[in-house]
């Protein structure tokens, strides 16, 4: 308790001081602002302008004052349009940390033998206050005698939903922790090939949606003016810029087919990258099979860690059902159930629901000949979560080069089309050049 007081003093130490110094800013800025005003009007002085010097430099520190402001609040609506998935991402990084050293200190209170709930309520400090608040849920739990498994069940969110289960279902032996350490460390490996996914796609989606409007903006106000001023000089516009115009009065005159576009665009990548930050598991129609991989890869290690520990398949299925939050993974885990229970083989039902292919349910067959399933189980995990990063990657790579491509042809084809008018006009008022 006296470490937890003193981590708590340190935090608020860090918060008066965070506050003081945006405050000391503040003030700069101010005496700044001030002080110009002042240099302004004593400079208005020296030259024998004194009200007009005053009314100049109030007029000059205002709009200063008004372009900050506004200034700033562009930017913020700038940044809260193009980069929220920069946020959803860093949101998904904070629950993976939180997540990794809950289970860095449920093994370190194992191994060491401490007091799990004290070292707990010690991390809790330096935590913010909503979490803190369930992390103290969680460490009041363990304290009234609940078990690892039986506090996780009650304190809900704590972890991911497959970290979760395999918790329920292993406790806290000692390869239950080893194998949560294994995917907490291929998380950490390849939390680069992420980032940059999130990358590629917010840049793509951002030059997209700027391309779009400003050739939107072109199409309707710009393309009909050169159309009247050719037609006044009685001169054609180039072939290029001709079917540039053809083209925007075509779309101008369907734009009721299109507007839907752009917006079911907008929500598809914002549905996609939810999903691949793993801050909400839902499964809607049309990105399922993106998933496939990833989902296959959480059931089998909540699988694994059941068969370990000799759970009855049925109750394995059952835990998996209870913690996946998304309708659909619940209802392949219930197909399964109904197909085992109808004397199906439980490997064929698996395979069946698409967590595991041919040939890996041959795997799946041999290692239980063997006594070796729990092992295959976890090695097909980790091997299909690996190939869901690299495939990911892989794509996005493929997709992001030429796309940049099409871009730049599109961007420079409507710019030269656009330029070529220019030319021919200033060309046909000259006349020829003897």
């Amino acid at each position: 308790m006296n470490t937890s007081s003193i981590l708590h003093e340190v935090q608020l130490y860090r918060r008066r001081e965070n506050f003081a110094n945006a405050f000391k800013v503040i003030g700069v800025i101010a005496l700044a602002t001030v002080a110009a005003w002042l240099a302004l009007i004593l400079a208005g002085q020296t030259q024998g302008h004194g009200e007009r010097a005053v009314e100049s430099a109030t007029f000059f520190i205002g709009f200063l004052l008004w372009f900050l402001f506004f200034g700033a609040l562009f930017s913020a609506i700038s940044f809260a349009i193009l980069f929220w998935p920069f946020a959803l991402y860093f949101w998904a990084n904070v629950k993976v940390v939180r997540q990794r050293t809950l289970l860095s200190l449920i093994q370190t209170a194992l191994e060491t033998g401490s007091p799990l709930p004290n070292m707990i309520r010690a991390y809790a400090v330096g935590c913010g206050r909503w979490y803190a608040a369930r992390l103290e849920r969680f460490a009041a739990a363990l304290d009234s005698g609940l078990s690892i498994d039986e506090a996780v069940r009650s304190n809900w969110g704590l972890f991911r939903y497959d970290v979760a289960g395999m918790i329920r279902l292993g406790g806290d032996a000692p390869e239950t922790l080893q194998a949560m350490e294994s995917v907490a460390q291929d998380e950490r490996d390849f939390s680069m090939f992420q980032t940059s996914l999130t990358v590629r796609a917010v840049y793509l989606f951002t030059l997209a949606g700027y391309m779009v409007t400003i050739m939107s903006g072109v199409f309707v106000f710009i393309v009909p003016q050169f159309e009247k001023i050719f037609k006044d000089f009685d001169t054609d516009l180039p072939g290029l810029t001709r079917w540039v115009c053809t083209t925007a009065a075509w779309f101008v005159s369907y734009w009721y087919i299109f507007m839907w576009i752009p917006p079911l665009v907008g929500i598809g990548f914002l549905v996609y990258l939810i999903l691949q930050t793993n801050i909400i598991v839902i499964r809607p129609f049309g990105f399922r099979r993106m998933f496939r991989s990833t989902d296959a890869a959480k059931f089998l290690m909540v699988f694994a860690t059941g068969m370990r520990h000799r759970f009855p398949i049925p109750a394995i299925l059952e835990m998996y059902r209870w913690t996946v939050p998304s309708d659909h993974l619940r209802r392949k885990g219930a197909n399964i159930q109904t197909a085992i229970e109808k004397g199906r083989d439980w490997i064929d039902a698996v395979h069946r629901a698409g967590f595991v292919s041919g040939p890996e349910a041959a795997l799946l067959q041999t290692a239980e000949r063997t006594g070796n399933t729990a092992t295959v189980l976890d090695q097909l995990a980790r091997s299909k979560e690996r190939s869901q990063i690299r495939r990911d990657d892989l794509f996005s790579k493929i997709v992001f080069i030429p796309l940049v491509f099409l871009f730049a042809a599109v961007i420079g084809m409507f710019v030269i089309a656009m330029f070529l008018p220019m030319i021919k006009l200033v060309t046909s008022m000259s006349g020829p050049v003897w």
